[in-house]
């Protein structure tokens, strides 16, 4: 695999480190980046959640990125993952606020390949930013997502997450922004599919994300239905997208 010309390379003493992360207890001592460096000098926010996202998860994704918008000083960030990773970036991206990308394998390598998309479309845009700490050729792994989960978390000043399972990889950056004391906040509704990670980090103590519903289009009994269960007998109509009509106000 050859190196792009655009990837830089920033070490841990590196003026342009960024500081938060550089702060957690095990900060990756070089790290590679393509795009724009000047992001890791912004305040962050992580968003992430479960690839199995219910569609109020990303309702609810989409009203949070909304919300934080207003603030153009302020970037995200989340593990280019799909489901809820892939709703943040790409409303992020609409409404003109700048993304980092967080991955488990090398530059060189768009994983998952559903995301090519939004690789492309981050590639293009000069004022975005991918980073990693696998310098060299690294295949997508178990042992690869937890150290790109602390990096997420440690780039962070608030972690958000939208909607997580007990065993779902969504809990590692928890965990991770627990070590490093960060602010957590999770999004906790009845309709999800499985969200019993994130009451679980509700019960340890994260901040409840508050939101008001102001109406809904679609209805998802999460008791009666798994993911698997609704993409199969999904019950959005014609003309309403994946996240199926939610509309959520939040307060922060």
């Amino acid at each position: 695999m050859e190196k792009d010309p655009h990837w830089q390379l920033l070490h841990i003493y590196d003026k342009g480190y960024p500081k938060n992360l550089k702060e957690i207890y095990d900060p990756p001592l070089v790290i590679a980046c393509l795009g724009n460096l000047q992001l890791l000098e912004s305040s962050m926010v992580a968003i992430v959640g479960t690839r199995k996202s219910s569609p109020v998860s990303l309702s609810a994704t989409k009203g949070l990125v909304r919300l934080l918008s207003v603030n153009k000083d302020l970037a995200v960030v989340s593990g280019m993952a799909l489901g809820i990773d892939r709703q943040a970036f790409l409303s992020a991206l609409d409404l003109g606020l700048p993304v980092v990308g967080v991955l488990g394998t090398t530059l060189g390598m768009e994983y998952p390949p559903g995301n090519r998309d939004l690789y492309k479309r981050i590639k293009e845009d000069p004022n975005q930013l991918l980073i990693t700490e696998f310098l060299l050729k690294t295949e997508p792994a178990k042992w690869t997502f937890p150290k790109r989960n602390r990096v997420i978390s440690g780039l962070s000043d608030r972690v958000y997450i939208m909607e997580s399972g007990r065993k779902s990889g969504t809990i590692s950056t928890a965990y991770s922004a627990m070590e490093q004391n960060r602010e957590i906040y999770v999004f906790d509704h009845p309709k999800q599919f499985d969200n019993e990670g994130g009451r679980l980090l509700l019960r340890q103590g994260a901040q409840n994300l508050f939101y008001e519903t102001k109406s809904v289009k679609e209805e998802v009994n999460s008791s009666e239905m798994s993911y698997e269960e609704w993409k199969e007998k999904r019950t959005i109509s014609s003309g309403i997208e994946r996240d199926g009509g939610w509309d959520l106000n939040f307060t922060l």
